[in-house]
């Protein structure tokens, strides 16, 4: 709803206005309603309108004087000035003020009626603008700059004191009934859902704690394991919107802690750890970019209470799995999944061990079915390199195309191709280069490189002589072909 307070201090003209957009269906409001610019003031302080709509002439305090002051408070607000003379003087500080509009009475209700509308499409525009980037943060893991999210943004998304964010195994329509559930208790709810998982962004006006919130999920989510992030306030916002994603692991972590057979204290310390260290590195172990003794020695050179590694190792590994590959583990599962494993590892070497054999963790959890479609995404995305192998094309961009996570992306990719996304594309543009040299040997060293999804033949160059050992010129030679082109 477009939060409107109206001000004036003629009753029968306030009143009036208000049955007149109360009435009309155009666009929702939740509409106050004040006498004088001190009313005004009080119905503002916590509510924070959208828009005001406010009578110049007034006793003591008139109406741009009230703007004024206002305008320094709720900065985001818009106004809207009525006033029985078109005066220069007030024009000017109207002007000053960026007020929006400048009624003159008896007020065009139909041109108010429209004016409002125009504000919540546009005030909607941005909220969608800010919910796309929440979802692509979610979901490939992206950390924006400071300036991606404005005052502006923040404050028009998350407008109530209080938000926290949880995770839980609910599909997009366990995800609609759980919120319908849950609005009796929340101002407002943005959920995420991805296939079995869904991301509840929770904004409210009533503080409650962390402990609080999850009892409530207990109760209203009915079995479905969750997990949740530190509850936030007020100047927490612009920040908690740059880390969505952070905060989305944070509550994945906390969902597994929560049903893992350990102690409090070890899942306390586990969750501390994790919070400090991030997804980042599990994620890398298991999309093969790390090497996972490199990543248990991490774990082990932080540790202070070692006995917890396997703890911390297993809930973040599980967690970067959930977050990537989408699987959905029942908690008797989870928890047998860590027993079984627990006793068996002692130190690095056997740590390092089972994090190597969880490698095939994402593909084993998998249903045949489940494996034959994710199979089809790797071919899906093989066709599309061979198809635009000439342009700059990225895994997150291929990943988009095939409609998958980039990461998961590159783990599948790695386990049914046996080399990285990268690779596989490298080794495509090489095949094409060696193509062209012996179709066309007087093919210059840059056209090449063009051809081939290069910026500059340097590069090309020396991409070539990394795959091949030698020049693009003595590869023609060995060819049995006379090159025609410098290096």
């Amino acid at each position: 709803m477009l939060k409107l307070l109206l001000v004036d201090d003629e009753y029968i003209v306030l009143k009036g206005l208000e049955i007149v957009l109360r009435d009309q269906k155009e666009v929702s409001l939740e509409i106050r309603t004040a006498i004088d610019a001190v009313d005004a003031y009080e119905k503002a302080e916590g509510w924070t309108p959208d828009v005001i709509i406010a009578d110049i002439n007034m006793p003591e305090i008139d109406g741009l004087t009230m703007l004024e002051r206002l305008s320094v408070t709720i900065p985001l607000c818009r106004f809207i000035i009525v006033s029985g003379y078109e005066e220069n003087e007030y024009l000017k500080r109207a002007l000053k003020l960026h007020v929006d509009d400048y009624l003159l009475k008896p007020v065009d209700k139909l041109y108010l009626i429209r004016r409002l509308k125009q504000i919540d499409e546009e005030k909607q525009a941005r909220i969608k603008n800010t919910l796309m980037k929440c979802r692509l943060m979610l979901f490939r893991g992206h950390f924006f700059h400071d300036s991606e999210f404005s005052v502006q943004e923040t404050e028009e998304f998350l407008y109530l004191p209080y938000f926290s964010l949880f995770v839980a195994g609910l599909s997009p329509s366990g995800a609609r009934e759980a919120k319908s559930r849950l609005a009796g208790y929340f101002e407002q709810i943005f959920v995420f859902s991805q296939n079995n998982w869904s991301i509840f962004l929770l904004n409210y006006s009533v503080k409650l704690q962390t402990e609080d919130i999850r009892a409530l999920l207990t109760h209203v989510l009915d079995g479905s394991i969750s997990g949740i992030a530190d509850t936030k306030q007020n100047g927490e916002k612009q920040a908690f919107l740059e880390q969505i994603a952070f905060h989305y692991q944070n509550a994945l972590c906390d969902m597994l802690l929560s049903i893992l057979p350990v102690s409090e204290a070890a899942k306390a310390r586990a969750a501390e750890r994790i919070a400090a260290h991030t997804l980042a590195s599990a994620v890398r172990v298991i999309t093969f970019e790390l090497n996972a003794a490199a990543y248990v020695n991490e774990i082990y050179a932080a540790a202070e209470a070692p006995e917890d590694n396997f703890l911390m190792v297993f809930t973040e590994t599980l967690s970067a799995y959930i977050m990537i590959a989408d699987i959905n583990l029942p908690a008797a599962s989870i928890q047998k999944l860590y027993q079984t494993h627990v006793k068996a590892v002692v130190n690095e070497r056997t740590l390092a061990a089972f994090l190597e054999k969880s490698q095939n963790l994402g593909n084993d959890l998998l249903t045949p079915a489940e494996q034959e479609a994710y199979s089809s995404k790797v071919d899906a995305a093989r066709a599309y390199i061979a198809e635009h192998y000439q342009e700059d094309i990225a895994l997150e961009q291929v990943a988009e195309f095939v409609s998958v996570n980039p990461s998961y992306l590159s783990y599948i990719f790695k386990k049914e191709t046996g080399i990285t996304f990268l690779q596989y594309l490298t080794n495509v543009r090489m095949q094409k280069a060696c193509q062209l040299m012996t179709a066309d040997p007087g093919l210059s060293l840059e056209e090449i490189a063009i051809r081939c999804g290069y910026h500059s033949a340097s590069y090309f160059h020396k991409i070539f002589r990394g795959k091949f050992g030698v020049s693009p010129r003595q590869w023609l030679q060995n060819s049995g072909n006379s090159p025609l082109f410098l290096d």
